[in-house]
């Protein structure tokens, strides 16, 4: 996806697939260690030419216990769509 909300959907989806390995308490952890390099290489396909670091980030989330809460995908969406959903509103704030 390329859009703002074709990119939310998938990082929302992305985060949540790599916070769900708490739901399974033992199997979990070994979830994690499947899932760091997908994760690593869909966050590298969406937002490597903004953060080219953040795959890495997220990897490092998934495969570092107790570090999947942080939302690496989300991450990206809010540094390539938050500036102009913050210029945005300023402007309809500017024009009241």
């Amino acid at each position: 996806p390329t859009g703002m909300i074709g990119k939310l959907v998938t990082s929302l989806l992305i985060d949540f697939i790599g916070s769900a390995s708490y739901l399974i308490p033992l199997l979990g952890e070994a979830f994690d260690l499947t899932w760091a390099p997908t994760s690593m290489i869909l966050v590298g396909a969406l937002y490597d030419d903004i953060m080219p670091n953040l795959k890495y980030v997220a990897l490092m989330e998934e495969l570092l216990p107790l570090t999947d809460w942080i939302p690496s995908a989300m991450l990206g969406w809010v540094r390539e769509f938050g500036p102009g959903i913050l210029e945005e509103w300023r402007g309809r704030g500017q024009g009241m």
